[in-house]
């Protein structure tokens, strides 16, 4: 699996997560809803707001590592998937 760089950062985007495990659609969504307060921006995931990052969003929906519907971008670094699993496994 590619990853797509930002600030000099590996991520992976919650399209790529889903796929990484097997999970249908949305799933890597909610389970980041659930984790991020968390979280920290700029470490553990990035936050793209479509206004200020359209090219980019609109690039990775066209190479099919982001969902079509995509609006708003959130990509996960290591330490953030690290961390996302390691709440999610606390809470089980």
């Amino acid at each position: 699996m590619q990853p797509i760089v930002h600030a000099n950062t590996d991520t992976l985007s919650l399209r790529q997560l889903d796929e990484l495990n097997a999970l249908p659609k949305g799933t890597s969504f909610r389970l980041f809803r659930r984790c991020e307060q968390h979280l920290e921006e700029g470490r553990d995931f990035f936050y793209l707001p479509a206004d200020e990052h359209k090219a980019l969003i609109n690039d990775l929906k066209a190479s099919g590592q982001i969902y079509a519907t995509t609006v708003n971008l959130v990509l996960l670094t290591r330490t953030g998937y690290a961390r996302m699993q390691q709440i999610t496994r606390g809470a089980s």
